[in-house]
């Protein structure tokens, strides 16, 4: 299956890659687009790859089509290195500046004329003689390309699929996620989810409950894994959890969990913990 889609005036044609399991691995497009600097102007040809949240992989070069700079000088060995390095920086300085201004005019002393430089800004984003190049291949990888995959993906999601993106332990792909899903996707994929919140690492847990719907917290599976793991999440994931719980959808064993948590201490966790197991503070 192909998707075709328009985005920075070319008409790109999308392959959904799959491994051996016969499950969603990443996409791949084939790019062939004119590049012009200088009054000068050459092809571009390229295979470019991405995972499955849309981020650049790779790319391949096209048999007898090597990528070429001004003059038609073909790449080094370092510099093909140096475009797959410049692709892979999804923040790139190149994002924030148009085509027109990648290059200042300067006048050549002795030389009745301008000649154009590349800006200071962005000399180490770029290849020197492939500035437009590298500048229109990052706009393709980092584009509305990303949009698009990202909504074949989640289109393409089974229970299979949703496991093998979890089990990758890669929070950009748990947030991928949990900010896409349903409500009904939540209670579909919970056992996936919930293993997420036990491994993810800084404040996705707590992201990832606070957008977990009230309903999939009654779960009985939210209710059990909450119960074996509250002790073990960090302090922001047990406030946001004892702030979305409701004491009429707590059940016993999680009750039991909780009051086990109780201090002496006055505290906000404290505080939720008694107003949910139905004790009165002091």
């Amino acid at each position: 299956m192909s998707q075709p889609f328009v985005a920075d005036s070319l008409d790109i044609e999308l392959t959904p890659l799959f491994d051996e399991d016969s499950l969603l691995e990443g996409y791949t497009a084939f790019i062939f687009t004119p590049i012009c600097e200088e009054d000068k102007c050459y092809a571009v040809e390229i295979d470019f790859f991405w995972d499955a949240i849309g981020r650049y992989d790779h790319y391949d070069t096209i048999p007898g089509s090597p990528l070429t700079k001004l003059e038609h000088e073909p790449f080094t060995p370092g510099e093909y290195e140096k475009l797959h390095q410049i692709l892979s920086e999804s923040s790139s300085v190149l994002a924030n500046y148009k085509k027109e201004d990648l290059v200042q005019d300067i006048e050549e002393e002795g030389v009745d004329g301008v000649s154009g430089a590349t800006i200071n800004e962005i000399k180490e984003s770029v290849i020197s003689g492939a500035v437009y190049s590298c500048y229109t291949l990052w706009h393709i990888v980092h584009g509305r390309v990303v949009d698009t995959i990202q909504a074949l993906t989640y289109r393409s999601l089974t229970d299979q699929v949703v496991e093998k993106m979890v089990r990758k332990e890669d929070q950009q792909i748990n947030y991928y996620l949990i900010n896409n899903f349903s409500e009904g996707d939540f209670s579909e994929y919970l056992p996936h989810i919930l293993f997420t919140i036990e491994k993810g690492q800084g404040y996705y847990a707590k992201n990832a409950i606070e957008k977990m719907p009230g309903s999939v917290l009654k779960d009985d599976r939210s209710q059990q894994f909450f119960t074996d793991h509250f002790e073990s999440l960090n302090y922001f994931a047990q406030i946001a959890l004892l702030k979305k719980l409701e004491p009429q959808s707590i059940g016993n064993e999680l009750k039991t969990s909780l009051r086990k948590q109780l201090t002496e201490r006055n505290s906000q966790k404290n505080d939720l913990i008694r107003v949910l197991i139905g004790i009165e503070n002091n």
